[in-house]
């Protein structure tokens, strides 16, 4: 009986790294969800103080964010996506409406409420975000899937920075920092979302070159 070659009978593990992260940005988001976007239901908090010259652009704002915010995570499952390609193009869908409504209202409320020290920052995260999604779609539309996935890895990271920086600004050594710490928070996350995104794209692909090119080497070997 011949040998079965080592891949055919290997098996990935049901838990992978992603599950890792999707797991502790869950947690971010609830952390998040039930400390500070709890307040908004105060009315004589901070944040609902902020945002009272525009509640209706902060509805139209939040609304669709969260939707996307949440929706992204399943725009990942590889298995949801074999197994549901149907659920996984409907749920695209929405997902883009809600990045374009959400990202074009973030822009008006950096206008409306500007932030001197973040007002750019605010439209770069919003402009990368309507940039590359809108890139997303058109290569899902083109036919070419793969450039399709990358995309959407790097546009997500937009939408996380949200979660990202309220959990760091939480901590009291940063808080402590005042303006100055918020500033960095910001930018520094800003930066991540920019460029880490295509460092692990191309990283990937350099170990799938790498991965292709020792099999082509065993099976060269087994020939011979």
């Amino acid at each position: 009986m011949p040998d079965q070659p080592i891949a055919s009978v290997a098996q990935k593990s049901p838990i992978q790294s992603k599950h890792a992260l999707w797991a502790v940005f869950g947690l971010m988001a609830l952390f998040v969800l039930f400390t500070r976007e709890r307040s908004l239901l105060d009315p004589s908090s901070f944040l609902r103080q902020r945002y009272a010259p525009v509640p209706w652009l902060m509805f139209l704002h939040g609304i669709p964010a969260a939707l996307a915010l949440a929706l992204g995570v399943f725009q990942f499952s590889s298995r949801l996506r074999q197994r549901h390609l149907q659920a996984h193009r409907v749920m695209g869908r929405i997902y883009v409406a809600s990045a374009v409504i959400g990202a074009l209202v973030a822009i008006v409320v950096a206008i409306k409420l500007p932030i001197p020290s973040l007002f750019m920052a605010s439209l770069i995260q919003s402009g990368g975000w309507l940039i590359t999604t809108g890139t997303a779609l058109y290569c899902v539309r083109q036919g070419k899937i793969q450039q399709h996935k990358e995309w959407m890895m790097r546009g997500y990271p937009f939408a996380m920075v949200f979660i990202v920086n309220r959990v760091i600004l939480s901590i009291p050594a940063v808080q402590g920092m005042g303006v100055f710490g918020l500033i960095t928070v910001v930018w520094s996350t800003l930066a991540l979302a920019c460029f880490l995104p295509s460092s692990v794209i191309a990283w990937q692909a350099l170990a799938a070159s790498n991965n292709a090119g020792k099999k082509a080497a065993g099976a060269q070997k087994t020939a011979g």
